[in-house]
């Protein structure tokens, strides 16, 4: 993996050049750190800033798919761990810019689904690009068979079907409500922590503002 190719330029709507970037199956976290060096990034978004917009907002919008569709593929799976990787690595270079800063912030133009609603009534075209970021990476938290232990031999296939699971299914450890932890899961432990790690980096910003005086 390289941002190199993003020093071109390169059409936003081609989505065989931006999917190499998380289709790897055998891509680690350790792969993407070291083969995405700092420099790399400073250069990409110095010298073709709208492709390294274009590839934050391609990634966003595959957690989103990801958190809509719950991830029944191991294909699926593979692509959210890549993006929520990339991102991992690409959001601080992108919060130590005060130029940048306002982007996370932004609309998307055209990347949304124009004229869809979703549950809460809002336009996918009108949520901010850290607002989609958030809400997805929320979702993808408990995602059955991903994070979350499903307690069917067949994982749900349907919307009407994860909205029948009950809430139970969807916790990590036992609580209020809930007595009996979930069986332990090596792999779903992974996965959220890839996630957490995410999380942990879109709410980093205030680590890169200049200090106040």
């Amino acid at each position: 993996m390289t941002l190199c190719p993003l020093l071109q330029p390169v059409e936003a709507t081609d989505d065989a050049f931006w999917d190499q970037f998380w289709a790897d199956t055998s891509t680690t976290v350790q792969d993407v750190f070291a083969l995405v060096p700092a420099a790399e990034i400073r250069a990409v978004r110095e010298e073709s800033p709208s492709n390294l917009a274009t590839l934050c907002y391609k990634a966003v919008e595959r957690l989103v798919q990801g958190a809509d569709s719950g991830c029944p593929s191991e294909k699926e799976r593979q692509i959210v761990l890549n993006c929520t990787r990339l991102l991992t690595r690409i959001l601080p270079y992108i919060f130590e810019d005060a130029d940048w800063r306002g982007f996370f912030w932004s609309t998307v133009p055209g990347a949304g689904r124009a004229g869809h609603l979703d549950e809460d009534g809002i336009d996918d075209e009108s949520r901010p690009l850290a607002e989609s970021l958030l809400l997805a990476i929320s979702d993808l938290l408990f995602c059955l068979d991903f994070t979350a232990q499903s307690h069917k031999k067949n994982s749900p296939d349907t919307a009407d079907d994860i909205r029948s699971i009950d809430s139970c299914e969807y916790i990590w450890e036992a609580g209020v409500g809930f007595a009996q932890s979930p069986p332990l899961n090596y792999i779903h432990d992974i996965n959220r922590t890839e996630l957490l790690k995410l999380l942990l980096t879109c709410l980093s910003e205030a680590m890169y503002l200049p200090p106040l005086l």
